[in-house]
């Protein structure tokens, strides 16, 4: 499992990148191959050990958040063309999505 975490910050990384060049399909091939690492059972020992690195894609992932939120607030359109996840990481399409849910 070394490395877990360093990948999972590489990728964060790249879905950064994807968002401030507004590219789709780089940032949801990078959510796919984080869901499959965090799935991954080795994570809670390598999260135990890299503490830094941790810390360091939670800020990333925070930072993320807040610019995908900005994003979709300046650029609507993007709303329209995006997919969305369902509570266990699938993608749904938006396409035929119309009816509001929530998940408790």
């Amino acid at each position: 499992m070394d490395g877990i975490l360093e990948e999972l910050l590489r990728l964060e990384g790249v879905k950064n990148r994807a968002l401030i060049d507004v590219d789709p399909a780089v940032y949801e091939d990078s959510v796919q191959k984080q869901i499959g690492l965090i799935n991954d059972p080795g994570i809670s020992e390598a999260a135990r050990s890299g503490t830094d690195t941790l810390l360091a894609i939670s800020r990333l992932n925070s930072f993320n958040t807040t610019l995908y939120e900005n994003l979709l607030a300046t650029a609507p359109w993007i709303l329209a063309a995006s997919r969305s996840y369902t509570g266990q990481g699938q993608i749904t399409d938006p396409a035929s999505t119309h009816a509001f849910s929530a998940e408790v």
